[in-house]
């Protein structure tokens, strides 16, 4: 049986004289660095031993190890992101490169393109939970957070929207010659909220299934507790994650003692879900 991935995208509040942009979230991966140790007892050095250094070039006696290599990789990643340099993002990645979403290369890139500049003040924070690597391929789960703002201010709230982004994913990273490049992106939990005005203030959850089967029918659930005098109105809308993306029809109702709630149904197109 087929089923959907769920993306839980964007958390969007509208109050009175209030609206809401499309927002696009830029991931960056940083990382601590990893220090190798070397020791030696040179006391304890015979010629047996002597003999066998140096048949091994000064390169490899001093060669970062499989975990080091994958952290320095990590921590480049995020340099260039930092810095917007799409060519330098590119060559950390496989030409034949695709994400659970079936995205290939040209397609990231061409919407990271156009996300560019959409955010700034951008803060990451990133935790490798493990690493198993096999030879010259490697599985990476990751746990990252981001916090910042929009560039662009809504004139009527003459305010910036505050974005903060969980992401829960597995990178796949395949040796090619010297240099490590991910080959494969999934994610496996995502939660992306933009907020402007008073629903800076707002405590927002927002349940459902992180999986459905296509074409079947789940529910969303949004609870909030807004700060006294404010009448949210809210909606809650279901899109297909393709490129170029096509955007829903917002229905605000009234959001009634802080919860909302929408029966929506699963695509039968196979596309994971917005």
């Amino acid at each position: 049986m087929l089923k959907n991935n769920l993306t839980v995208l964007v958390i969007s509040l509208l109050f009175i004289g209030m609206s809401a942009d499309k927002g696009y979230s830029i991931s960056a991966i940083p990382q601590k660095d990893t220090n190798v140790n070397i020791s030696s007892d040179i006391n304890n050095i015979n010629a047996e031993e002597t003999e066998i250094i140096n048949r091994i070039s000064f390169r490899d006696k001093f060669r970062k190890s499989p975990e080091a290599q994958i952290n320095s990789f990590f921590k480049k990643y995020n340099k260039y992101s930092e810095k917007n340099d799409i060519e330098k993002l590119k060559e950390l990645y496989t030409d034949d490169f695709v994400n659970n979403d079936g995205f290939d290369k040209e397609t990231i890139f061409t919407m990271t393109q156009q996300a560019s500049g959409a955010y700034k003040n951008i803060k990451y924070s990133t935790v490798i939970e493990n690493m198993k690597i096999n030879g010259n391929y490697a599985v990476v789960r990751i746990k990252e957070t981001a916090v910042g703002e929009t560039a662009k201010v809504i004139d009527k709230l003459k305010d910036s929207g505050s974005v903060k982004s969980d992401i829960y994913y597995i990178d796949y990273l395949k040796k090619e010659g010297n240099d490590w490049k991910i080959s494969n992106s999934t994610v496996l939990e995502e939660q992306i909220e933009l907020k402007y005005g008073e629903a800076k203030n707002t405590v927002i959850e927002l349940n459902g299934p992180d999986c459905v089967s296509e074409g079947s029918e789940y529910e969303i659930v949004m609870n909030l507790k807004t700060p006294d005098g404010v009448f949210p109105v809210g909606s809650i809308t279901n899109e297909s994650i393709v490129f170029p993306q096509v955007q829903s029809k917002d229905i605000f109702r009234p959001v009634k003692n802080d919860s909302l709630a929408r029966v929506l149904k699963a695509n039968k197109d196979g596309n994971n879900e917005y």
